[in-house]
């Protein structure tokens, strides 16, 4: 009977406990899209961009100039000199498609370092309007498919970041 009765001590508890929880979500992409100083993110990442297309085009450039130099020159030079421009031509095809192959992680990358500090404002303002408010867990609606009873706490974030 003793048993009987702590596992329905332990039960109630834990329903209890359950029951007790308070669940919000919050919609942090439409945050992110108002946030102050968010649009300056896109022009550097603009000028990012524009940068490597500089780079790019300036050794585009460079193996166009040797390349046609070889081709006008290929009659009159000797085997070796011949060998050493195929070489240094092909060097800077291979850098053109190293190029390539990284930029686009390379713009990743840059597009990252850009957000997360927006994004480390973001999760504060959670962390915060949470211990505030006594939520147990707060969920963020891009990575819900389903969402009831539960509060939205995302005007609540926007106040903390003072977005309206």
């Amino acid at each position: 009977m003793k048993k009987i009765t702590l596992v329905l001590i332990a039960s109630l508890i834990c329903l209890t406990t359950t029951f007790a929880q308070k669940y919000g979500h919050v919609n942090s992409s439409e945050i992110m899209k108002i946030m102050p100083g968010i649009d300056s993110i896109q022009i550097k990442l603009a000028e990012f961009q524009k940068d490597l297309g500089t780079l790019y085009d300036n050794m585009v450039s460079e193996w166009q100039t040797k390349k046609d130099k070889f081709d006008k020159e290929a009659g009159t030079m000797s085997a070796s000199v011949r060998k050493l421009r195929e070489d240094e031509i092909s060097s800077i095809e291979n850098r053109i498609q190293e190029f390539q192959y990284n930029v686009q992680q390379d713009i990743e990358d840059e597009q990252m370092r850009l957000i997360s500090p927006f994004q480390e404002k973001i999760k504060n303002a959670i962390n915060d309007v949470a211990k505030e408010n006594k939520y147990n867990y707060i969920f963020d609606t891009s990575t819900l498919l389903y969402y009831d009873d539960s509060d939205d706490v995302t005007p609540l974030v926007k106040k903390r970041l003072g977005i309206k």
